[in-house]
């Protein structure tokens, strides 16, 4: 018996081991790159697609994340059959003390905005400076209507405003780096509404965004190595501890990818990379300061949130190809020069240089990103209440389109039985 609880307490270590391997690679913090840099400018051509994946050092690293990733999907498979909900904190792990927890988070993150505003003022986080007095004003009404359910909607709405007035100032694509900022709202919103989806749909898109934004910021450092590079130069010279900076900042983007990509398709392994990724936040804050405890406070309170709360986004591995380490394996393989291809395309849509548009580049990058969001509708449960609905919508269709009658033989023109009856 004491066997074979010893062997039962052994995969569970297992996915722990795995991470961590992950987070190895020498990064001394994980400090965001454009609150820091003197030098960002996302007006700027990034890296083309074919000069990143050209790379030497890259593509080591690449194929050392795929024997890596292969790892933690096999251990995540097996893993699988045991019930790992409901193991951690009770509060965050129910969806509405989840919500409750993230107003909070929300709350003490915009109070001290607004009290830091006296040192740096921003509108959102640290680089996304603004001199408007009335912005202050917003962030401590969010902070006050926040924390109430009857409340709650006029604190998003003006998160919404807060959002809408940078993207509006530093462009949309800018912005792109703090999507889980509404993932945030829509969260909270589901609640506030009362949805019957609120315990689904709501911490699926919360994962999402969270992920996305920490998936973009680790391509990010791929096509535009130079910030990073000023960064390690100047502001945060600890942070290297000697390493050579291209493969400091090259291995730090595929950390950041590599878990990120494990928050939103992992199974135990989403609870494991959002605890090493808190790790490695919470350990910039000594090096970097105060300014990145509070801009990295909605990203800690979220993957809080995720480190404790079950998947509810990959499906069971039980006889489906998708399951299966080898397939998963290939969607990772995939995602890396996809997000790459939707960061280009993005880009080229945000700045647009027509000379540039008919490229080869540009149709690699669309045939990348497609095949991305294809793997991910494969790979996702959240695809399946779209399926649901469009099948929904089908049978209302085909219910309501008038069925035309089939003529029984004697009503038939030029029928044995009218004949019959008319010879009669």
């Amino acid at each position: 018996m004491q066997s074979e609880s010893s062997l039962r307490r052994v995969p569970r270590v297992l996915p722990w081991g795995a991470a961590g391997a992950l987070a190895a690679v020498p990064l001394g913090a994980e400090a965001h790159v454009k609150w820091f840099s003197k030098v960002v400018n996302c007006v700027t051509t990034p890296l083309e697609m074919s000069d990143v994946l050209a790379m030497p050092l890259f593509m080591g690293l690449y194929l050392s994340a795929l024997v890596v990733m292969a790892g933690v999907f096999w251990i995540d498979r097996a893993v699988a059959r045991y019930d790992f909900r409901g193991r951690g904190p009770l509060a965050l792990a129910d969806a509405s003390g989840a919500a409750l927890f993230l107003r909070g988070g929300v709350a003490v993150y915009f109070a001290s905005v607004a009290w830091y505003a006296a040192y740096r003022p921003f509108i959102l986080t640290p680089e996304l400076f603004s001199g408007a007095p009335w912005v202050p004003a917003v962030q401590l009404v969010i902070a006050l209507t926040v924390l109430w359910g009857r409340t709650v909607c006029i604190g998003l709405s003006g998160l919404l405003l807060l959002y809408a007035y940078s993207a509006w100032i530093y462009g949309w694509f800018h912005l792109l780096d703090y999507l889980y900022f509404l993932g945030i709202s829509v969260h909270l919103a589901l609640h506030a509404f009362g949805s019957s989806r609120r315990s689904t749909v709501a911490p699926a898109v919360l994962r999402l965004s969270v992920g996305f934004s920490l998936m973009w910021v680790g391509v990010e450092k791929w096509v535009y190595p130079a910030w990073s590079y000023d960064v390690l130069n100047h502001e945060l010279r600890q942070i290297a501890v000697g390493i050579d900076h291209r493969f400091f900042v090259m291995a730090a983007g595929f950390v950041e990818f590599c878990l990120a990509f494990l928050v939103v398709f992992g199974r135990v392994s989403s609870q494991v990379s959002s605890i090493v990724l808190l790790a490695l936040l919470l350990g910039a804050i000594p090096l970097a300061g105060p300014l990145d405890a509070i801009g990295h406070l909605p990203l800690v309170v979220g993957l809080l949130i995720l480190a404790v709360a079950p998947q509810p986004l990959v499906s069971p591995p039980a006889r489906r190809r998708d399951g299966k380490t080898g397939w998963r394996v290939c969607g990772f393989a995939l995602s890396i020069p996809g997000f790459i291809g939707l960061y280009q395309l993005a880009h080229r849509a945000a700045y647009p240089s027509y000379a540039d548009w008919p490229s080869a580049e540009l149709l690699a990058a669309v045939a990348l990103a497609a095949l991305l969001c294809l793997r991910t509708a494969r790979m996702h449960r959240l695809v399946q209440p779209f399926q649901r609905f469009t099948k929904g919508v089908r049978r209302r269709l085909s219910a309501a389109t008038p069925s035309r009658p089939t003529a029984s033989k004697a009503e038939v023109p030029g029928s044995g039985a009218v004949d019959t009856a008319s010879s009669t």
